[in-house]
């Protein structure tokens, strides 16, 4: 027993650097990887930009702090979704033609399966987007939208 381990133990690990039908990874053969359809759309980038958020924009917005740290700030918000498990949520700049204003959109993937109301507090998400001062430059005013109110701060 004790010679016949490392000998199966050799043989295996011989068999699986090859590409025979005994190396378990050709086991479950799924074919070629190939590159994912790309659609061309006339659409500017602007407005598929914004339908991709608007379809995933937070209930409402509960609070928006602008946080100073060395080097920038830290815009801090919290929002309430519309069910509970909603996730992976992010401010994401939306583009604006007002000067010295910067706006972003509170969004969040939504749960994949139905999920229940239950209270406020456990529909509360926090999301937070480190700015530069060089981003800043030239903006006195930051907004954040959600699908039922918009919050400012002012710098």
């Amino acid at each position: 027993m004790i010679r016949t381990l490392p000998v199966a133990l050799c043989a295996v690990l011989m068999v699986s650097g090859c590409g025979s039908r005994l190396n378990p990874m050709n086991w479950f053969d799924f074919g070629p990887a190939t590159p994912a359809d790309a659609v061309a759309s006339e659409a500017p980038m602007t407005e598929i930009i914004a339908a991709a958020n608007s379809e995933n924009l937070i209930a409402g917005i509960k609070e928006l702090k602008a946080e100073a740290i060395p080097g920038g700030i830290i815009l801090r918000a919290v929002g309430v979704a519309q069910t509970q498990q909603y996730h992976s949520a992010e401010l994401v700049e939306f583009p604006t033609a007002e000067a010295g204003v910067k706006e972003f959109d509170f969004i969040a993937l939504p749960p994949e399966v139905r999920a229940p109301v239950g209270t406020e507090a456990t529909r509360e998400i926090t999301v937070a987007i480190k700015l530069t001062n060089y981003a800043l430059d030239g903006i006195h005013q930051l907004r954040v939208r959600s699908a039922s109110n918009v919050l400012t701060v002012r710098r």
